[in-house]
C-alpha cells in the first residue's frame, strides 16, 4: 500500500529530456558553423586583398617599363618591326626623305642639355608630341 506524503514533503525527480539536450547541442553546432564560416570569409577576403593590391603593383610595374623602353626606343629600331609587321605607308607619297644636312645630330643635342637649342626641343616635344601609330579600323 502507498501512503501519501505531503506535497512539501516530496521528493521532486527531474526528468531529463533528450529532446531539449538534442535542441541545445544542434543549436551550439550551428552557431558554431556560422563563426567558423564568418572567419573564413573574413580570410578570404583578406587575401584577395592582398591578392589585388599585389597585381595593382604588377600592373603599374608593367606599365612603367612599357614606357620607359618606349621611351628609349628609336625609330631606327622600328623601322625593320614595321617592314615585318607591314606598317609600311600605302602611298610613296607619304614617305618624306630628308638630306642628312637638314636633320640633327642626337649626339650634338644630349652633349649640352643646357642650351637653348635643347631647351627648345623640350618645349617643342611638349607641345607637339611625336605622331603615334593608330589601328586599323575595320569596316
Amino acid at each position: 500500500m502507498r501512503r501519501s506524503v505531503p506535497s512539501w514533503g516530496a521528493v521532486e525527480v527531474r526528468v531529463v529530456r533528450p529532446e531539449l539536450w538534442l535542441l541545445g547541442i544542434v543549436v551550439i553546432a550551428l552557431l558554431l558553423v556560422e563563426v567558423w564560416q564568418s572567419s573564413r570569409m573574413a580570410a578570404l577576403s583578406l587575401a584577395l586583398g592582398q591578392h589585388r593590391t599585389a597585381l595593382q603593383q604588377a600592373d603599374a610595374r608593367l606599365e612603367f617599363v612599357r614606357a620607359e623602353h618606349e621611351r628609349r626606343t628609336t625609330r631606327a629600331e622600328l623601322a625593320p618591326v614595321a617592314d615585318d609587321l607591314g606598317l609600311a605607308p600605302l602611298d610613296a607619297n607619304h614617305v618624306v626623305v630628308l638630306p642628312s644636312s637638314y636633320l640633327v645630330d642626337d649626339d650634338a643635342v644630349r652633349s649640352a642639355p643646357g642650351t637653348v637649342v635643347a631647351w627648345a626641343e623640350r618645349a617643342a616635344r611638349s607641345i607637339v608630341p611625336d605622331a603615334m601609330a593608330r589601328g586599323r579600323r575595320d569596316r
